[in-house]
């Protein structure tokens, strides 16, 4: 139980800090940093809204059932997910760094994502092989 809760509570970490990513981009606006998308057309568009899904809800939804569920599908499915969200962290940490150097908090911020992102995969590895850790 003790490492469900561990990866519960990495994954619930997870979308908490792609929130305040989303947030310190909105608080640019406040010094007049034009964060507006080339050519958007008024709407949020079906992607963004898809995107949000898969690094928001979907952890959440993993979250939540790795407290409750212990099955090797889901032990799975969280890996890999886990690996994929590491992936796509590593390589948005790799272009905000390339462009945007001087965004230090969001590159702080970034880095500490990497960081819960190998937690997780580890943590869900562990569960997916099925060792016991203590503390």
């Amino acid at each position: 139980m003790q490492s469900q809760l561990r990866a519960a509570i990495l994954w619930f970490l997870l979308v908490f800090c792609y929130l305040i990513h989303g947030y310190y981009h909105l608080a640019e606006l406040f010094f007049g940093v034009d964060i507006k998308v080339p050519d958007a057309k008024g709407a949020v568009p079906v992607s963004a809204h898809l995107f949000s899904v898969f690094i928001e809800i979907l952890p959440l939804a993993l979250g939540l059932l790795s407290l409750y569920k212990t099955a090797k599908w889901l032990q799975w499915v969280s890996f890999i997910f886990a690996i994929l969200l590491g992936l796509l962290n590593l390589v948005h940490l790799g272009g905000t760094i390339a462009k945007e150097a001087g965004e230090i908090r969001q590159v702080a911020l970034l880095t500490f994502i990497l960081v819960v992102n190998i937690l997780l995969i580890r943590e869900t590895n562990r569960q997916r092989k099925g060792i016991a850790v203590a503390g």
